[in-house]
């Protein structure tokens, strides 16, 4: 019996169970989208009294003829809070709902204990346990976009404030990374009287629909980090591999990499498919903890002396990560559409925000990693054709690529993508993170400040002050966000 691991695409989430024949063995697998958690120093000293608790919102926030509501989860720490307090409240965006988000080696909680603040987190609505209606069908998803989530905050801040805490004008901190980065703004510059300030931690403030940047920034970091010769060999082997192809001795690639079955030489999207898996379970796995040493590990790895070819040497780097037991490695497109059409709210890939972030990025977002720039070392077959008929066999015929193209259009025009109108809000951002390109990187004015950090991947900025591991680079920036949003919740009342 085999067991079959699958890597999937842009759209896909971190870990689930790939459905496959009654007699096959399932298997977590990794998305190419990397979800953005905070970076922890050390284990707290002292864990926060973290408690998970519900409120009320509606279903749909612009029809006032349906007057369903819905129950909304969140994570509640009150330890530092004190009378006339401010809240800090983390949006969750895509990422799971998890108390790590605000234990005590975050950075806002460390605020929090500063300024006898209130610590939360709010789970988006049809992610985890907040759904707001019976599954995930299509006719349901269109109520999953920007507007229901940023009136959903809207909601829930008046609800803290009325509710929790019982100050109507207490002070709002808005914080999230990656997406949830990006929502903080936006519900920043949406509903300005409901929050004081926002902070973007390597958020994705602009959509793109051919993210094609992602690569080239990715083969920045790999060449500045593990040397010329990591980039060189990578390249090569994407070369060789589709040469191999377009030749007719895929069954080569088949063997090497051990793969359930061999690569359909005359399907595009197929082949487009594996190379997609290749590519993405690289991009991944370097970036996967934020660590800027297990992204060079990868490459020393790859780099490695005793191999034939390069592609001797990424077939071996591919298989030590990915291959458990005696198991083979599925690049089967049609497996992949399979799983990101189940329509239960329960099931362990929905439940993990698979279809519902692909949802988003087929209608609002894009993101989509390809190979279309030629600053990376990944080869030309990643294209917008994968990810349209992805998004069209997963949702609909309706999904067009025009479609697709003007709604990314459409999300910045509305937002402001990374020129945006706002004030009192601060844009953190990883100089070797390749979603770095989606966000704000220098000044837009004098109350809305950008950081890119030195020697860092995302979300460095989101951990607690540690004088043993943080570069001073990297003190000097959390001291300044402190510096910063102090003055903007209390301008004239510093604490």
């Amino acid at each position: 019996m085999k067991l079959l691991v699958l890597i999937l695409l842009a759209a896909v989430s971190s870990c689930w169970t790939a459905k496959l024949s009654s007699n096959s063995v399932t298997a977590s697998v990794f998305r190419n989208r990397l979800r953005q958690v905070p970076q922890k120093n050390e284990p707290s000293l002292r864990n926060a009294n973290i408690t998970e608790e519900f409120f009320t919102t509606e279903v749909d926030h612009f029809n006032n003829q349906d007057g369903a509501s819905w129950s909304n989860r969140y994570l509640s720490n009150m330890d530092h809070f004190v009378e006339s307090g401010p809240l800090f409240v983390f949006l969750t965006g895509d990422v799971p709902l998890d108390p790590s988000l605000i234990d005590e080696s975050t950075l806002i909680t460390e605020m929090a204990r500063d300024l006898g603040g209130a610590v939360f987190a709010l789970e988006t609505r049809f992610y985890g346990a907040s759904q707001p209606v019976g599954d995930l069908s299509v006719e349901n998803l269109k109520l999953l976009n920007t507007d229901q989530i940023l009136a959903d905050v809207a909601d829930f801040v008046l609800h803290l404030r009325r509710t929790v805490i019982g100050n109507p004008f207490a002070h709002v901190l808005v914080v999230g990374t990656g997406l949830g980065g990006a929502l903080a703004t936006w519900f920043r510059v949406r509903y300005p009287h409901l929050a004081d300030a926002a902070w973007s931690s390597s958020g994705y403030m602009r959509a793109e629909y051919d993210f094609q940047d992602f690569s080239y920034g990715w083969a920045e970091t790999a060449i500045a980090v593990g040397g010329q010769e990591c980039y060189n060999r990578i390249f090569i082997a994407f070369h060789v591999a589709q040469n191999l192809i377009d030749v007719g001795l895929g069954n080569i690639l088949y063997e090497k990499l051990n793969l359930c079955t061999p690569i359909d030489a005359d399907d595009r999207i197929q082949v487009s498919y594996f190379f997609s898996v290749l590519m993405t379970s690289i991009e991944l796995y370097t970036l996967r903890n934020g660590n800027v040493q297990d992204f060079a590990a990868v490459c020393e790895d790859i780099t490695l002396d005793g191999f034939a070819t390069s592609l001797d040497a990424l077939a071996n780097w591919f298989n030590m990560r990915f291959e458990e037991g005696n198991g083979c490695i599925v690049v089967d497109f049609d497996v992949l559409v399979e799983s990101l059409r189940e329509t239960s709210a329960t099931d362990e890939s929905n439940v993990s925000g698979d279809r519902q972030f692909l949802y988003q990025q087929c209608t609002e977002y894009g993101w989509f990693f390809t190979t279309d720039s030629d600053l990376q070392p990944f080869g030309e077959r990643v294209q917008m054709e994968l990810y349209y008929e992805m998004c069209r066999r997963v949702f609909g015929e309706w999904v067009t690529p025009e479609l697709m193209y003007q709604s990314t259009e459409r999300t910045n025009a509305r937002f402001g993508g990374t020129a945006l109108n706002v004030m009192q809000a601060h844009f953190t951002n990883g100089a070797l993170d390749p979603w770095r390109y989606t966000n704000v990187l220098s000044d837009l004015n004098a109350y809305a400040l950008a950081d890119v950090i030195a020697g860092e991947l995302a979300g460095a900025d989101l951990g607690a002050i540690s004088e043993e591991n943080d570069s001073a680079e990297l003190i000097a920036v959390k001291r300044r966000l402190k510096e910063l949003f102090e003055g903007y919740l209390f301008p004239f009342n510093p604490r």
